[in-house]
């Protein structure tokens, strides 16, 4: 059993304790990717999680390469979304990933916080791109306001410590917008748009148990007015113009 299974089998049950909240916030992050997607022949998302976003890229686009370096992931998605037949599953690390052709949208939701080399993954996932290839990522963000609330409580000591949800996940930074910002412009991508998703100012958990869906959206629209305080930030990459490779 390889690392991420280790991690995979606690997963679930973690997030199943804001599942109201996350539903809403990745048909969020959809519509942020999909505004800027110009084919909707293809999709590869790399991570997959509980196929909440799997299940939403399948209804849009008419292929879905669907990646995950944990078997017992990619098997426990598989079953549940067994209708849907548009949905190709490759269990792979990025590293040894090879794509048969140039994919036309990536979406790499919530897991370049989970690598050890960031810049040599996006590199990675560069040459799986074309000219016109829409890349997605998102990430939580250190500065997220119900962090900086811990640090002030004593909580944490740094925004960007790994707290106890963090290391359960197999977390290895928490990131922040200028080093987000940072590792996409060294891996040789353009930054096309930078933002956030719901203002959050409390954790997963309270907000699940407290607040209503209204509640909710109401405070996902708010980040877009205030992206660098979001409790996860995103960035839509290309190619630069003239390096395709």
């Amino acid at each position: 059993m390889n690392e991420l299974d280790t991690f995979a089998r606690s997963y679930e049950a973690l997030h199943q304790e804001w599942s109201k909240l996350k539903s809403l916030v990745r048909h969020n992050e959809f519509h942020k990717f999909t505004t800027h997607a110009t084919s909707t022949d293809n999709v590869l998302e790399i991570g997959i999680g509980d196929g909440v976003f799997t299940s939403i890229l399948a209804k849009h686009f008419k292929k879905v390469l669907a990646v995950d370096g944990s078997r017992v992931i990619i098997d426990r998605v598989k079953k549940k979304l067994s209708d849907i037949e548009n949905i190709e599953y490759i269990c792979s690390f990025i590293e040894e990933l090879t794509p048969n052709q140039k994919i036309d949208n990536i979406v790499m939701s919530h897991i370049l916080e989970h690598v050890n080399n960031p810049v040599s993954v996006l590199k990675k996932i560069k040459s799986f791109m074309h000219k016109d290839t829409i890349l997605y990522i998102s990430v939580p963000n250190a500065k997220s306001i119900h962090r900086q609330v811990a640090v002030k409580m004593g909580l944490l000591q740094n925004e960007t410590d790994l707290n106890e949800t963090d290391i359960k996940l197999g977390h290895k930074i928490v990131y922040t917008p200028d080093r987000f910002k940072s590792d996409v412009l060294s891996a040789g991508l353009d930054i096309v748009e930078f933002g956030g998703s719901m203002l959050k100012p409390l954790t997963n958990k309270q907000i699940e148990e407290g607040w209503t869906e209204d509640m909710i959206r109401g405070f996902i629209a708010i980040g877009d007015d205030y992206p660098e305080l979001c409790g996860d930030i995103y960035i839509v990459a290309k190619i630069p113009q003239g390096q395709e490779e």
